[in-house]
């Protein structure tokens, strides 16, 4: 952290909180919070946040503060463009610089000839045995440079973690949960501060493996998932932008004929052909009270003074006998298009219903898909914990994820990515492809802003939006080549990505590991496996969900189970980890009963938990905001390995769980956290999921009591009843 000087001394307040630091500092460079947030590098949710005294920013974030504060002391105003294009992780300015990115732009292409021969599929030609890429290679080399262990921490580092989800890096690729790498490395660096080897044992879509060669430092990544290992392996290598590009053009080229075949339409103001940039559908439904059916588009949507105000109502009354319905409740028949988009002489995007031309090519590609044959996936759908409410609405089989005309996009495109002839770009063209995921299903909820989610769960909305595909594919590759020109661009360090269960690590030796940062699954938050089916029935290769640590009924998984696969789990990091050397996990979880799990496991796998801390992401997961019994903000928990015998849990301390709230709020300094809606109008409200991670880290590191989020929610609003009369 820089020194501070005397006239930083004289106007920050060092100590208390950031948030009049922040309001000085906006004022004295005359920047609006969003341009402080771009500064620091951070979102605009987090800087409101701070500046309330909500939450505290990270020690790194605080010495950018400090910093900006001498800028202004010394009367420099900070050049925004420069500052956000010296992120590591930048969330702006790559297509800004002077030197234009070459995607799509003839002047700077390279030529990628597609080849006449089909090629293997991706995983083949990626991956050797369990071992991607050089793996093998790169494995033996990384250990024969780390023969003594590295310097690290002697106590838990100080400081919670804030680091958000708006940067090129994070958005490149989706996945179910993701720990921005900002936020990562920035813990590594105070564990590791002279470098060492890393291990995430779970490693997901590989943010710890992008973190840690964003640092320069070396990293093995072990994933259960072959899809997500195909994940994490692009997302932590790079490749030239140029040859991304034109491999890119090189797809779109092959695939120029059919995609106006599938999205082609006509310009409702000049007449002229225009290109569909989406399609939305809606169920048609029948009264409960009546059995009239109705189109729900027609009759379920409210409109406000902003596009961020206009709603899908969840009741409104039956157009024809008026009785107040609940959507959620309404019986679906068949889906029908209600409304298209596209671009042609406005310089905005339009709107109409579909029109007769529209119609006629939708039931002319329902009755005659052109579809490339052998390039698209019919596998039968299991049976799962989020795998029951598609087949219930008669999406049976994976290729039934895809209105017709989208199932014939993806298998155009997927047919030219396997006739690239360089693996390594056919690799980076197959991870554009992925990044589409559900938002090109029948999966993807219509949005009034756009856009669209991608939720960890499969479910049918009653209206969709079907988006070109074509259109999609180009937007997500540039902003992949955003990722490739800012983050990737800074890698050093090495990365080995390896496919198995991470309670066999039998590929890496005893006490070679410096530091474990790994973010296992939450219980039964998230059905890994399941999620996966999407992308891995594409790639061809599926989970071995045996050794998977989760709580799922359907694979005959109680909380037992998953307590007895994290523990598992948890001794081979034990093993491979350096003796006094720390692992850090970050996890939450709404359930007493699977927080008793993981206190079990890290004990019986011979660590002791030293301290918690909140790394807030800074940006909730869909799931938590619409549901009022999942937990809000992740905690880190800081780990040290043990020599000594095997240590057991801790009783929890006797008393009520009302008393352990009460004693908590009354002890707790500072006003309470709220959430802030910065793009609705709406009155502010208690943030019980930050105030519920607070809870758990003083309550489980005390071996304190623990409860559910949903009891908590109705404690807390007991006691605030009871001191406000």
């Amino acid at each position: 952290m820089m020194e501070r000087t005397a006239e930083m001394a004289d106007g920050m307040n060092l100590e208390t909180g950031q948030g009049e630091n922040l309001r000085r500092v906006r004022s004295m460079l005359g920047i609006s919070q969003t341009e402080l947030s771009q500064l620091l590098g951070a979102s605009l949710i987090s800087v409101a946040r701070w500046e309330r005294g909500d939450s505290e920013p990270s020690t790194e974030t605080v010495a950018k503060i400090e910093r900006l504060y001498a800028e202004a002391i010394a009367g420099r105003r900070p050049e925004l463009s420069q500052a956000v294009a010296s992120h590591t992780f930048a969330s702006r300015g790559a297509r800004s610089r002077a030197r234009a990115l070459p995607l799509f732009d003839d002047a700077a292409m390279t030529k990628t000839v597609l080849t006449t021969e089909r090629q293997l599929p991706l995983i083949e030609r990626l991956k050797s045995s369990s071992l991607w890429g050089n793996g093998a290679t790169a494995l033996a080399n990384i250990f024969a440079d780390h023969t003594s262990a590295s310097a690290t921490l002697e106590t838990p580092s100080h400081g919670s973690i804030s680091a958000g989800k708006n940067t090129y890096t994070y958005d490149a690729h989706t996945y179910h949960t993701k720990v921005p790498p900002q936020g990562i490395a920035e813990v590594v660096k105070q564990y590791l501060p002279e470098g060492g080897i890393v291990l995430d044992p779970f490693a997901g879509s590989g943010m710890t493996g992008v973190a840690a060669r964003a640092l320069g430092y070396d990293v093995i990544l072990n994933e259960l998932s072959p899809a997500a290992s195909f994940i994490a392996d692009r997302f932590t290598r790079r490749i030239d932008p140029k040859l991304f590009a034109a491999g890119v053009r090189a797809v779109c080229e092959a695939t120029e004929s059919v995609r106006r075949d599938l999205y082609g339409t006509h310009c409702r103001e000049c007449g002229k052909a225009a290109e569909l940039q989406y399609t939305v559908w809606s169920y048609r439904v029948k009264c409960p009270s009546c059995a009239e059916e109705f189109v729900l588009w027609d009759h379920c949507r409210s409109y406000g003074r902003t596009v961020r105000e206009h709603k899908i109502l969840s009741e409104f009354p039956c157009p024809c006998c008026k009785t107040v319905v609940k959507k959620s409740r309404l019986a679906r028949t068949v889906p029908v298009p209600v409304l298209v988009g596209y671009k042609c002489c406005r310089k905005v995007q339009v709107e109409h219903p579909p029109s007769p031309q529209d119609l006629e090519n939708i039931k002319r590609i329902e009755l005659s898909p052109p579809l490339a044959d052998g390039f698209y996936p019919t596998l039968p759908l299991p049976d799962g914990m989020n795998l029951g409410q598609p087949k219930r609405h008669g999406l049976t089989s994976v290729d039934l994820f895809y209105t017709p005309r989208n199932l014939s996009a993806m298998s155009h495109i997927w047919q030219a990515i396997h006739h690239v002839a360089d693996p390594e770009l056919a690799g980076y063209l197959g991870f554009i492809f992925t990044s589409l995921y559900q938002r090109v299903t029948r999966l993807s909820e219509f949005r009034f802003w756009g856009g669209s989610g991608n939720t960890a769960n499969f479910n049918v909305p009653y209206i969709s939006n079907e988006a070109n595909v074509f259109a999609t594919f180009e937007r997500k590759a540039k902003t992949i080549q955003d990722h490739l020109e800012t983050t990737a661009a800074r890698y050093d360090g090495r990365c080995v990505v390896h496919t198995g269960s991470a309670t066999d690590l039998k590929f890496i030796p005893d006490s070679s590991i410096d530091l474990v940062f790994t973010d296992p699954p939450f219980g039964a938050n998230i059905n890994y496996s399941e999620m996966n089916i999407l992308w891995e029935s594409w790639l061809g290769s599926f989970t071995d969900n045996q050794s998977e640590a989760i709580v799922n009924k359907h694979q005959g998984k109680n909380a037992q189970a998953y307590g007895d696969l994290m523990q598992q789990s948890l001794e081979e990091c034990h093993r491979v980890l350096r003796p006094g050397h720390w692992m850090l996990l970050v996890f939450m979880n709404s359930s007493q009963e699977i927080w008793e799990q993981l206190r079990r496991a890290i004990a019986g796998a011979r660590f002791t938990l030293e301290k918690m801390d909140i790394f807030d992401k800074q940006h909730g997961t869909f799931k938590q905001f619409v549901s009022e019994n999942t937990a809000g903000a992740d905690l880190i928990l800081h780990c040290r390995k043990e020599d000594g015998p095997v240590s057991q849990a801790a009783d929890c301390a006797s008393g009520s769980d009302e008393e352990a709230v009460a004693q908590f709020l009354r002890q707790r300094v500072g006003h309470l956290p709220t959430l802030p809606y910065l793009h609705v109008t709406r009155q502010e409200e208690l943030d019980f999921r930050t105030l519920y991670s607070e809870w758990l880290a003083t309550g489980l590191l005390g071996n304190g009591r623990v409860c559910n989020f949903s009891a908590f929610r109705i404690l807390v609003s007991r006691y605030l009843d009871n001191k406000s009369q």
